[in-house]
């Protein structure tokens, strides 16, 4: 049976609205492309997505909240004046060798163990890897650097289960605390955070990379989001990760590697001293953070795993953070240099022995 005139001109229509909206969406992509407008909604708590402020840098995760898209190089000065290599494993650095009979380390931590500042081969888990090869006569190191910005010991022990501990490392390097002590967006912490589904994740993964999806995400966003500003010193609010919740994540951790015969060791996580950098003053976010390195140092003593004082070994410099009034968390190249000299003269003995 022929078909209709009116069925062809009903089909004709329908894709000509479907090619006009097409070419619309080219256009408006072309456009925004050349404006360039500010795409990114800087909320100061931290969202249960960090791709809300940074799309086109992380996809959101069911399982860990935000992880780095694989593959990519960062050139957004927005994001930083930096740029980061993030490898096919959405780690910093290098794709990985083939695994071969080189002792195997995994840093898993924040952004002070990305290396947040400084270029790759400043970071403190590089120089630690040419130390290490250095001291260690006859045998092979290699680290590899799972340091995520924003992250929490809560996201730290579920990527560790999710996706280290399949590397196959024989030591892992544990470094958070920073942010587990930071306010919760919505005084909600992350392990009350509910996330979509995994298929509504990948959708919106997908849309983010549309410059028009992010303009108008933004735009919502901005009407419906927290107007407050996060303040690091403020004690009383509901954290991302509580004390208790901390030294728990932590335990999991070191029993969780210790289970695949992987070596524990925790960093204690240093910031800008007050006795170096605010000589007479007194600080909420030092305080706070002293209870976290101490729930810290409480793990390390209750499971019995090693630990190194990063915080006592920066106490001794005067010159390893540039801007603490604005960052005393982010330590600048000479404090990678002490970072990783004092975790070689730690670790090193402990691999020898293996």
């Amino acid at each position: 049976m022929p078909t209709s005139p009116k069925t062809v001109s009903l089909t004709v229509r329908v894709l000509a609205a479907f090619v006009s909206v097409a070419l619309f969406l080219v256009v408006i992509e072309l456009a925004l492309a050349l404006v360039a407008p500010d795409l990114y909604h800087q909320n100061q708590f931290f969202p249960s997505n960090r791709d809300i402020d940074f799309p086109e840098v992380y996809d959101r995760d069911a399982r860990l909240m935000w992880r780095f898209r694989p593959g990519i190089t960062t050139t957004s000065r927005l994001f930083s004046d930096l740029d980061y290599s993030i490898n096919s494993l959405g780690m910093r650095g290098p794709d990985l060798p083939d695994r071969s009979d080189a002792y195997r380390i995994i840093a898993v931590g924040n952004s002070c163990t990305f290396g947040w500042g400084v270029s790759f081969a400043d970071t403190w888990v590089h120089r630690l890897q040419s130390l290490l090869n250095e001291q260690i006569p006859g045998r092979t190191v290699e680290i590899i650097n799972a340091g995520v910005p924003g992250y929490s010991s809560f996201q730290g022990k579920r990527y560790l289960s999710d996706d280290l501990i399949a590397l196959q490392p024989d030591m892992v390097l544990v470094m958070f605390g920073h942010n587990d002590h930071f306010p919760a967006g919505r005084s909600v912490s992350d392990s009350a955070q509910q996330l979509s589904n995994s298929l509504l994740i990948e959708s919106q993964n997908l849309l983010s990379k549309l410059r028009l999806y992010r303009l108008l995400r933004k735009g919502l966003l901005q009407l419906t989001s927290e107007k407050a500003e996060a303040r690091l010193d403020d004690i009383g609010s509901v954290k991302r990760v509580s004390r208790p919740e901390f030294f728990a994540n932590l335990k999991e951790i070191v029993r969780m590697a210790r289970s695949f015969d992987v070596q524990p060791v925790l960093l204690i996580p240093p910031v800008a001293s007050l006795e170096n950098y605010y000589e007479g003053t007194v600080s909420n976010f030092h305080h706070l953070h002293q209870l976290y390195q101490k729930e810290m140092v409480r793990a390390s003593q209750y499971e019995e795993a090693p630990v190194v004082d990063l915080q006592a070994a920066f106490d001794n410099h005067h010159t390893l953070f540039d801007d603490v009034t604005n960052d005393p968390i982010h330590f600048n190249r000479q404090g990678h240099i002490v970072a990783a000299r004092t975790i070689a003269e730690a670790v090193a003995p402990i691999i020898e022995t293996q």
